[in-house]
């Protein structure tokens, strides 16, 4: 019964809703009340656009297959960023600079689920292996990519964007807290209808003979492409935002994060928003985003491993 209604519409906002006021008052005490305001903003926002998307208009039924239908849905993150950009720069201007990085907060995440949303094999023998492996392989090229190019165009250390292990002794902590609590809850909510039609996303016993192989290459390319988006989200959008939206660079990441998963299962989606602002305030706090890809990891392969555990 309670499990029914955690896992149900209204207790799934309820629960990221007080999860999120959680935030929001420990970033006002860290960074100030305006910081947690604009935070507890961007949060009510993102869980609104998942209501609407699970409960109002179903998200499978306009969101893929469209590469405008996917700039739309994440114009909202990329305008408030914007709206974030312009207030704090009434002054100086946002520049050259600032301009590109609101462009690619909205373009970059809008071309990976447009490109990786493709089917460039169907005519393949195993078409969904070569399909799957393509979701993979070019969300992390784009992820990538994105990055660099305006780390060269603007002169900036791609380093800078958390690739470093940064206070390795405190991040060190955060792993020993966060690691076991995210393999604990991916290995309950494992059990779930939802998750179970979703994940893996490779069906791997229709691979034939070699199901294992194909299995594990898709896991290889599967979890590079969350340590690339580590790279974006933490990374680019939070470190590398940093001088054009400030801390709230943190909150505006979290909304474009919680909309790249709508179509997921709805608590996958609303636990977005909350963990993309923890990890976020943990790649400010340390410069790196050793934690975040780390977390990641281990819920994308821990969640793969029990729901192929719990069929066998």
């Amino acid at each position: 019964m309670l499990m029914t209604w955690v896992t149900g519409p209204v207790g799934v906002v309820v629960i990221a809703g007080l999860c999120a006021l959680v935030i929001a008052l420990w970033v006002a005490r860290t960074h100030g009340v305006r910081a947690a305001l604009v935070m507890a903003s961007f949060a009510v926002a993102a869980l609104a656009c998942v209501w609407i998307s699970y409960e109002v208009a179903p998200i499978e039924s306009w969101r893929f297959g469209s590469l405008l239908r996917t700039l739309a849905v994440f114009a909202l993150p990329g305008l408030a960023g914007t709206i974030v950009a312009i207030v704090r720069s009434r002054k100086q201007g946002i520049g050259v600079q600032g301009w590109t990085f609101l462009a690619l907060l909205w373009l970059g995440p809008s071309l990976v689920v447009y490109i990786s949303q493709l089917t460039p094999f169907s005519e393949s023998s195993d078409a969904s292996f070569a399909n799957r492996l393509w979701f993979g392989l070019s969300s992390t090229a784009v992820y990538v990519l994105v990055p660099v190019l305006f780390a060269l165009t603007f002169r900036q250390r791609i380093r800078s964007y958390g690739l470093s292990w940064g206070s390795i002794r405190q991040e060190a902590r955060y792993l020993i807290l966060i690691i076991p609590i995210v393999a604990v809850i991916v290995f309950f909510i494992s059990a779930e209808e939802g998750f179970q039609q979703v994940y893996p996303f490779y069906d791997y016993e229709s691979g034939g003979d070699g199901a294992i192989a194909k299995l594990l290459a898709f896991e290889v390319a599967y979890g590079l492409s969350f340590v690339a988006l580590e790279f974006f989200f933490r990374g680019f959008l939070v470190l590398g935002g940093v001088k054009v939206l400030g801390v709230h660079a943190v909150p505006v990441m979290a909304f474009a994060y919680c909309i790249l998963h709508l179509g997921k299962p709805m608590p996958e989606c609303a636990a977005s928003l909350i963990g993309g602002l923890i990890l976020g305030y943990i790649a400010l706090r340390f410069r790196s985003i050793a934690v975040g890809v780390a977390a990641h990891l281990t819920m994308a392969w821990g969640m793969d491993g029990a729901v192929i555990w719990r069929n066998t």
